[in-house]
């Protein structure tokens, strides 16, 4: 039991001092390539990341949600499953990788194309993610919090250096696809074996590869959904306005999904000894909604917050050239109240494995934020995104309490 709880607040303290540390780093890397390089170029880099993290989302069928099952049930198939993990991972990525590269070598601009051929590494990375799985299967969740630390910091070092050296945007890029190496690489090195030397008996390793598969195949339209709910933004709005609004808009939105993360951060967190202690699927909902109500309050006085000291702040980041964003970020730090909730009130559907109903909020949430910018007037299409979220966010839980009411009473 002692171990139990030494692991809990080690795996806790490493999550927050990981969000803490990458909010940190994503603060002073925006501060810095938006400060230097300017709202164009900061829109163009925010473009290629977003579509360089969607396309991603195709070889995402070996996922962690399909792998680490397995990892956790299976201790002695570890090797294996590595193993042969690690191949279709490579291979999937690869290929994705090099036909995203063609297509945008072929048909984008000069400067746009080299931003995006740079996000585009961010890709190769994905095999090599494969070590921090493991490392979370053997009860070493520091390893990864190590490993991110150390990447969010050769990420701003490599902007402080471009910074000092005056090169150009393009060079400054390279800071995002070398975090991703640091973060990955580190834990990967740990279990190089198991993914380069062959298992002594590769006795089952037909049912891995087709439970990988088929595992892979059902749970990936609910991953590249949730990409799609983090990136449609910028590349919706990258296409409907100029790529200095968008930069514009990325600078506030960056620091209103910091701030989200931390309601899902917070959530997570206190589910266990909250939420998933209940024992029945009334007693989960109720102490759900007790969770929400705390969240809600937690950023209802962060919204007021931001009214007072929040233009401030964003000043301090980004500078005068950026203040029409300061609105779109007070606006969205009042919509993440609803952003907030949901993060509370979906530890009950996860509790209760109703994975369907998470599935379809995220699509309602895409609908959403497709639509938003044309129903919109344009004046007011930088804040599209935020209402369109909030909204569906409004819909979809009116929708299941009010269904849940429905069933209670006969007709």
């Amino acid at each position: 039991m002692k171990s139990f709880r030494t692991l809990l607040f080690s795996s806790l303290s490493g999550v927050v001092c990981e969000k803490v540390i990458g909010a940190l780093a994503a603060v002073a890397s925006n501060h810095l390539f938006a400060n230097i390089y300017g709202a164009h170029f900061f829109g163009e880099l925010q473009f290629a990341l977003s579509l360089a993290y969607v396309v991603s989302s195709a070889a995402l069928i070996f996922s962690a949600q399909a792998v680490a099952p397995i990892f956790g049930k299976h201790p002695r198939l570890r090797h294996i499953v590595f193993y042969r993990t690690f191949r279709l991972r490579l291979g999937s990525t690869l290929g994705v990788t090099f036909l995203f590269m063609a297509v945008v070598a072929l048909m984008m601009q000069s400067s746009s194309a080299a931003l995006t051929l740079i996000a585009g590494l961010v890709m190769l990375v994905e095999p090599i993610s494969l070590g921090a799985l493991m490392a979370y299967a053997e009860t070493k969740p520091w390893v990864i919090t190590r490993a991110k630390a150390y990447a969010s910091g050769a990420r701003v070092l490599w902007l402080l250096a471009a910074a000092h050296a005056s090169v150009g945007a393009v060079v400054a890029s390279f800071a995002w696809p070398l975090e991703a190496c640091v973060a990955a690489a580190a834990p990967f090195s740990r279990y190089r074996a198991l993914a380069f030397n062959r298992p002594r008996t590769l006795h089952g390793s037909e049912t891995v590869t087709r439970t990988l598969l088929v595992r892979g195949i059902k749970i990936w339209p609910a991953i590249a959904a949730s990409v799609l709910v983090l990136r449609m933004d910028r590349l919706l709005l990258g296409t409907l306005m100029s790529k200095t609004d968008l930069g514009i808009y990325a600078a506030a939105a960056s620091l209103v999904e910091q701030w989200n993360s931390v309601g899902t951060t917070l959530a997570l967190a206190l589910a266990p000894t909250m939420v998933f202690v209940a024992r029945s699927e009334v007693q989960l909902r109720a102490k759900a909604i007790k969770l929400s109500v705390y969240l809600a309050v937690i950023a209802a006085v962060a919204f007021v917050a931001s009214l007072f000291i929040g233009s401030r702040v964003f000043f301090l980041i980004y500078g005068q050239a950026f203040a029409a964003g300061v609105p779109v970020m007070i606006f969205g730090t009042g919509c993440s109240i609803a952003t907030f909730v949901d993060a509370g009130l979906t530890t009950w559907l996860i509790a209760a494995r109703r994975y369907r109903l998470v599935t379809v909020k995220q699509v309602v949430t895409i609908v959403s934020i497709a639509a938003a910018p044309f129903l919109m007037p344009r004046a007011y299409m930088m804040f599209s995104p935020s209402v369109a979220i909030a909204v569906s966010i409004v819909l979809f839980w009116a929708f299941v309490f009010g269904q849940r009411q429905r069933v209670r009473v006969p007709a």
